[in-house]
């Protein structure tokens, strides 16, 4: 009788657990038909984005920068001849799709490829990190993010940045999965763990030239290095770690060479960060007339080619200087005018840094050079649903107390699968240092200069990374408290603290608060869109934006001199009239730039020869 009630039990097990298997089977097929659903739309995204908007034919404002810097190495291939105002690293992806046809539009293609194997990567690391179903979660969590796929096709840098933090990532899981301790080699890092400290301490430079304050998050990967190398290094800790980190820092410095070696042969310095050294972000975001976004500070003009020009001239240095030294001249005299404002002001200053959290953590797209709402727009089936950044930030924290808490375990890992590679204590550690890094960099950027939708793109990354363990550990903790038992096979583990949910769900709440009421693209967007139409020859199109322009801001001399610049070619004497006087007027009562008084001169010069030759 107890024999046969044994065997009754047994079985019983066997189907629950069979079952269960199944169950998670079925959930995992789901995760993952999820993940195809959300390639397809950024396929079909990225398809519409590139047929459809003139933005992928033309650039402007930092884009046109690094346009020109991507044909000065075409024509001189391959260092070329100037000084990168802005960083060269994008620059030179850019100019990789120029050679094969002389267009931006072909460095958009080859960025569209770095981009969508960057996700791959992330996808990869993320199962080889958490296991399977979170790591299902993390990829739909990166995936849904509707600002990654905006960047994802601008003439800007901010792809190539999450590419590369990704490239961190997976080189930081490559040395987790290869810390395991040797007992043949007691205390000596063997070839394999060497090999992957020098990829991750390239990836780390990688990341560094695509975005210079990620610099900021190599001690802590150093730090993270340091405490899974003394796991696996049982009696001689020292040697160990000191072998490992002077091998990643080698990495790092064989990424900054070759940059540093093209600087230093072109300009005769050895930079590897833009000439201006952050100065002029550094002022953006940090004087009287900030708000924590892009701004003036009236003194930028924003005008690409003569902007260094009339920033020498008015910070009184000597516009006649090489391109490099004039470049630092202004970055030190941007950084002294903030600081003296802030030595003045630091209580005004403290409520500024405030305001930049405040902006920096909610769900609207803050967007500066290529318009959210504008894009919308031109796209308007585009970007309507997917994972708000509160709701990121929110998975985020459940995440880091799941995993740091050990609130959270994978389930057992398959027979034919290698187990997570965080799950050791230390491992567990140096993940939260490591992660902590790839956090703070970012965040320190959008705090010290100013923040966008652009500068924040980089926390999207390790928070969507955090997403898996801590949807699944909030689930578990809703299962608690609604009294049901875990699933098995699922490992048992505490439930997360009533106060971490708590604070995730003040996270979630305060996202969509708004930070800015404009419900309607920017004038500047339909100005930009405007000198992009007409640079691929749509007079016509870029006139009727224009005057969209004009709408939302009628008093704006430089949309009023680009508008007569484009009657006089199509040949609307009279439009050009009414806005060559209206051009003039607001410069007498208002004041307008030089640049803009000066061209408008020129029209009203060219347009009395027009009515003079007509006249014959």
């Amino acid at each position: 009788m107890i024999e046969q009630r044994a065997v009754r039990t047994r079985d019983y097990a066997l189907q629950v657990t069979a079952a269960n298997d199944g169950g998670r089977a079925s959930v995992e097929r789901g995760l993952a038909l999820i993940i195809v659903l959300l390639v397809t739309y950024r396929l079909a995204y990225h398809a519409s984005y590139l047929g459809e908007v003139p933005f992928t034919h033309a650039t402007f404002a930092d884009g046109a920068m690094y346009e020109q810097a991507a044909r000065d190495i075409l024509d001189h291939p391959p260092l070329g001849t100037q000084a990168f105002y802005l960083q060269g690293a994008y620059a030179y992806l850019l100019a990789l799709g120029m050679a094969i046809r002389p267009w931006p539009s072909f460095g958009l293609i080859v960025q569209l490829i770095v981009a969508f194997a960057a996700l791959a990567l992330f996808h990869r690391s993320a199962l080889k990190l958490w296991g399977r179903r979170a790591g299902l979660v993390s990829s739909i969590a990166l995936l849904a993010y509707p600002g990654l796929a905006f960047y994802e096709n601008k003439h800007l840098s901010a792809e190539l940045g999450v590419a590369c933090n990704i490239l961190v990532i997976a080189a930081f899981v490559a040395v987790l999965a290869r810390a395991a301790p040797d007992p043949s080699r007691p205390g000596l890092p063997d070839r394999r763990l060497l090999l992957a400290s020098l990829g991750l301490g390239a990836a780390s430079g990688l990341a560094t030239l695509a975005r210079p304050n990620m610099i900021l998050a190599l001690p802590f990967t150093l730090l993270a290095l340091a405490l899974v190398v003394r796991r696996r290094a049982g009696e001689r800790p020292r040697r160990a770690v000191a072998l490992v980190l002077a091998t990643t820092l080698l990495g790092t410095t064989l990424a900054l060479a070759p940059m540093a070696a093209r600087n230093l042969a072109v300009t005769g310095s050895p930079d590897v960060q833009p000439v201006h050294g952050g100065g002029t972000s550094f002022f953006i975001g940090n004087n009287p007339k900030s708000r924590g976004v892009w701004n003036d500070g009236d003194l930028l003009s924003a005008r690409l080619g003569t902007e260094s020009h009339e920033l020498a001239l008015a910070l009184g240095i000597d516009p006649t200087l090489p391109e490099r030294e004039r470049a630092r001249e202004i970055g030190e005299a941007l950084y002294a005018r903030s600081l003296d404002w802030i030595a003045d002001n630091p209580g005004a200053w403290l409520k500024l840094e405030l305001h930049k959290l405040w902006l920096t953590t909610g769900d609207q797209q803050l967007t500066q050079d290529y318009d959210w709402l504008g894009e919308r727009e031109l796209l308007p089936w585009a970007h309507r649903v997917g994972v708000s950044f509160s709701i990121l930030l929110a998975l985020g924290l459940l995440g880091a107390g799941a995993v740091l808490g050990r609130r959270w375990l994978p389930p057992a890992a398959e027979d034919d699968q290698p187990p997570p590679t965080w799950t050791a204590t230390s491992n567990r550690a140096a993940l939260g240092w490591f992660v902590l890094g790839q956090l703070l960099a970012p965040l320190a950027a959008n705090l010290l200069y100013f923040t966008s939708a652009q500068h924040r793109l980089p926390l999207v990354v390790p928070l969507a990374l955090l997403s898996g363990p801590g949807l699944l550990a909030l689930i578990a903790w809703a299962r608690a408290k609604l009294g049901r038992e875990p699933v098995a096979p699922e490992p048992t583990h505490p439930p997360l603290p009533t106060w971490l949910v708590v604070l995730a769900g003040v996270a979630l709440i305060q996202g969509p608060w708004p930070r800015s009421h404009r419900e309607h693209p920017h004038p500047v967007h339909y100005y930009n869109l405007a000198m992009v139409q007409d640079s691929i020859g749509e007079p016509l199109d870029a006139l009727a934006s224009l005057n969209r322009a004009i709408e939302l801001r009628p008093r704006q001399p430089i949309f009023h001199m680009r508008r007569a610049h484009l009657r006089l070619r199509l040949e609307d004497f009279d439009g050009v009239d009414q806005d060559l006087a209206l051009v003039f007027d607001i410069a007498g009562a208002e004041g307008a730039p030089d640049w803009v008084v000066e061209q408008a001169e020129l029209d009203r010069h060219s347009l009395a020869i027009e009515r003079a030759l007509r006249s014959r």
